[in-house]
């Protein structure tokens, strides 16, 4: 067999191994489809060294233990998870056993509610905890990019559950970045063509941890659909148009105005102007008018309230 297939079938037989790739050849187009069809993490060309290769693979061996204490961390939230709906059916039998009792028992099942929206947000800290442990240079990215994505749903008058689960889509689109080596997410140049399409696997391998976990709306897709945009340009799988969820394309505008304004290891901040330059001009094009536009009124509020608090300190 090729090494493509090699690397495929090995895949399908140890999924979670580290792959890494000596060649003597660099040929580009059979590296990525070895990386696609592969799943291979890092890869080397002739001549090498092998004091790099024990290096990396540490870091592979750091970057395995790192993912078993994420799929612990899952099996944990799928335990909570299951003991809360049993305590829910519990409450539910109770509620129409004892329906003189009906009044306690729905202060009950409030109060499961109130556990189960606990224990959510303490899923999602601790996978958020996970991502910045990879990247601590868009360490506060996540919280940043769901506030702004929150203040946007809430100027096009999407209702509470929306964005809350905006909020939690938001706060981890950034977790398949748990597959992409450390020394890519804080290379200090441009990524090379390669580097670029490693990263892109990180909204399937979002997808890929997430969709195990029962959470009460569609997280693992929306993050998915994050980088996707309206002209089809995006990635991974080139929707268009309505064939993205209104919350990733709001995900999206936010990542964007974030990402921009930020500072990053290949670059200085540009600033926000530079970012809402970027949204307008593509507006209509790969990103979506209505968001764009509830976009552009949530910063004018913000510069609206910066001059009137300037004012008053003037006065």
């Amino acid at each position: 067999m090729s090494g493509v297939q090699f690397f495929a079938q090995a895949r399908n037989i140890f999924p979670d191994a580290v792959r890494i790739l000596l060649t003597g050849y660099a040929d580009s187009d059979a590296i990525i489809e070895a990386i696609n069809k592969g799943g291979v993490h890092l890869y080397f060309t002739k001549p090498w060294h092998e004091e790099e290769i024990l290096l990396h693979i540490k870091q592979s061996l750091s970057k395995v233990e790192i993912m078993a204490e994420n799929k612990r961390l899952v099996d944990v939230i799928k335990e909570k998870n299951r003991e809360l709906t049993e305590l829910n059916k519990t409450l539910e039998k109770k509620a129409r056993e004892k329906t003189k009792d009906l009044l306690i028992q729905t202060e009950k099942l409030k109060e499961s509610y109130k556990k189960s929206q606990v224990i959510l947000d303490g899923i999602v800290r601790t996978l958020s905890k996970i991502i910045e442990t990879r990247d601590p240079y868009t360490s506060g990215h996540e919280d940043q990019v769901a506030k702004i994505a929150c203040k946007i749903a809430r100027e096009m008058g999407l209702s509470e559950e929306q964005i809350l689960f905006i909020h939690i889509a938001a706060t981890l689109h950034d977790i398949g970045k748990i597959s992409v080596p450390s020394e890519i997410l804080t290379k200090p140049s441009a990524l090379s063509s390669l580097e670029r399409e490693i990263i892109k696997t990180h909204c399937k391998v979002a997808n890929d941890v997430l969709i195990n976990i029962d959470f009460p709306y569609p997280v693992a897709e929306v993050i998915y659909q994050h980088h996707e945009r309206l002209d089809g340009s995006g990635y991974p799988r080139g929707l268009k148009g309505e064939e993205i969820a209104l919350e990733a394309r709001i995900i999206g505008v936010a990542d964007v105005i974030d990402a921009m304004a930020s500072y990053r290891p290949y670059r200085p901040a540009l600033g926000v102007e530079a970012a809402i330059e970027e949204i307008v001009k593509f507006k209509g094009v790969t990103y979506d008018p209505v968001v764009v536009d509830a976009c552009l009124k949530v910063y004018q509020k913000a510069a609206n309230k910066i001059i009137e608090k300037n004012l008053l300190s003037i006065n």
